[in-house]
């Protein structure tokens, strides 16, 4: 056999142990479970609700250093479901979540939340979550500290 041929054998062998290595890689990286080892114990994780394909969940949170909060604006700028909410005081932690469902192009465009200190805080924060995940968070102190979080929808980077 020539030597052109062992070589055209040989990197042939190469490129698949080499496919087969990735392959096996990929896999390993997929995860794998265990049992518990003899004597451990293992924590059940909590599971987390599968986002619902056919709408976006909005959640908003105000939180602050008192038990109250006041003149809270919330507007879900959604193309065929806005929602606003308008309140003078509110308890603190104040969560609401609301259901933008996706039956049009872009159905969610924006989010804006604030709210204002009461007198006896030091500081308020707001925070917004699109099915789980933070997507704004500002947190404001002083004597007329108000938190302002807001999320535009942007075609492209950004």
């Amino acid at each position: 056999m020539s030597n052109a041929k062992q070589l055209e054998m040989m990197f042939r062998k190469i490129g698949r142990t080499t496919l087969l290595a990735s392959a096996l890689l990929l896999l390993s990286a997929c995860g794998i479970t265990q049992e518990p080892k003899e004597g451990m114990t293992a924590e059940p994780s909590p599971v987390q609700a599968e986002p619902d394909a056919d709408a976006i969940r909005v959640e908003v949170l105000i939180e602050s250093d008192s038990d109250s909060a006041v003149n809270l604006e919330v507007d879900i700028d959604a193309r065929k479901h806005p929602e606003s909410v308008y309140l003078d005081t509110i308890e603190v932690p104040y969560r609401e979540e609301f259901t933008v469902p996706k039956d049009t192009f872009i159905p969610l465009t924006s989010t804006k939340v604030q709210a204002d200190k009461d007198e006896a805080a030091s500081w308020i924060s707001c925070t917004i979550l699109y099915d789980g995940e933070v997507v704004a968070t500002h947190k404001s102190r002083g004597d007329k500290a108000k938190a302002v979080c807001e999320k535009n929808f942007r075609l492209g980077p950004g």
